[in-house]
């Protein structure tokens, strides 16, 4: 598994041939492998660089489903935890092949007994994995799917996304894994809100990150497919554990982000909206 993220909160022979000849061919040969690699590594760079330019997204044409009144159908996992229920709306379009993955695991039983195995204060916890401190033991599912990334679904407070390893140094696209990345915010102050009007002229959704909060450095990252809905004061709790070591405020030094004391999902399963409403939370504009 890979780093977990730190997100700043406040801001070839050459016999018989006489020896300086035998340098000059040694040194063509070297020459010679290192514009090869160069070249290899720049074809590679260009395609991934092409790829990343196709994967763009245009931000000036953004929805905000994640606020979208849902259908009474509309899918829904609940989580039953250790520090009480939350509950959030699925997206199925948005997230086809990670939703058939992660509903998958959800009727199996996969999370049940799955821990939340590190958190940064207020910014995200990390859960699903089968052990306290995410490492993988038999039972962990290791299948990673391909990002799925959508321009209508944002890292806002409540957005739940896949968490997996960068493919390679080349392509940094995050492949979708079994354990899970819940979203909490960042302090939105005077600069920050400068900083992302600066990057995105979709002011509705700017607004949105200032009024509901997230964590806009993680857009477009990850493979979202969830939003919280209800159940805040138990999600408020896991976002606000207690750690074993809280990384600094720079996010340099050793730290150790498992909670003290265990946290874990003791039940996860689907169901509907229909049959877990919460409408108040379905607005922009209003308070959660």
């Amino acid at each position: 598994m890979g780093n977990k993220p730190y997100v700043d909160k406040q801001n070839n022979s050459t016999m018989g041939v006489p020896h300086a000849r035998r340098r000059m061919f040694a040194y063509f040969q070297f020459s010679l492998i290192a514009l090869v690699f160069v070249i290899v590594f720049a074809v590679i760079y260009f395609i991934s660089m092409k790829k990343d330019e196709k994967n763009q997204i245009d931000y000036s044409t953004a929805q905000l489903i994640q606020y979208d009144l849902p259908a009474d159908d509309t899918p829904v996992v609940v989580y039953e935890t250790s520090a009480g229920t939350f509950k959030a709306v699925l997206y199925p379009e948005q997230a086809p092949e990670y939703y058939s993955y992660f509903t998958g695991l959800v009727s199996s039983g996969y999370y049940d007994g799955t821990y939340v195995f590190a958190v940064q204060d207020g910014v995200y916890f990390m859960g699903g994995a089968k052990t306290s401190d995410g490492t993988d033991n038999d039972d962990t599912d290791k299948t990673e799917k391909p990002a799925e990334k959508s321009k209508d679904l944002w890292p806002f407070y409540g957005a739940i996304a896949a968490y997996g390893n960068r493919q390679s140094l080349l392509n940094s696209q995050i492949k979708a894994g079994s354990r899970c990345l819940f979203i909490g915010s960042i302090d939105f102050d005077e600069k920050t809100v400068k900083e992302m009007n600066e990057a995105s002229d979709n002011q509705k959704l700017n607004d949105a990150f200032t009024e509901k909060g997230g964590v806009p450095n993680f857009s477009q990252q990850y493979t979202i497919f969830a939003q919280v809905y209800d159940g805040f004061d138990a999600y408020d709790k896991l976002m606000s554990a207690e750690v074993v070591k809280p990384s600094e405020s720079d996010g340099s030094g050793d730290s150790d982000l498992r909670p003290k004391s265990a946290i874990t999902f003791d039940k996860v399963y689907l169901s509907t909206y229909g049959e877990n409403k919460n409408d108040d939370f379905f607005t922009v504009g209003s308070a959660q």
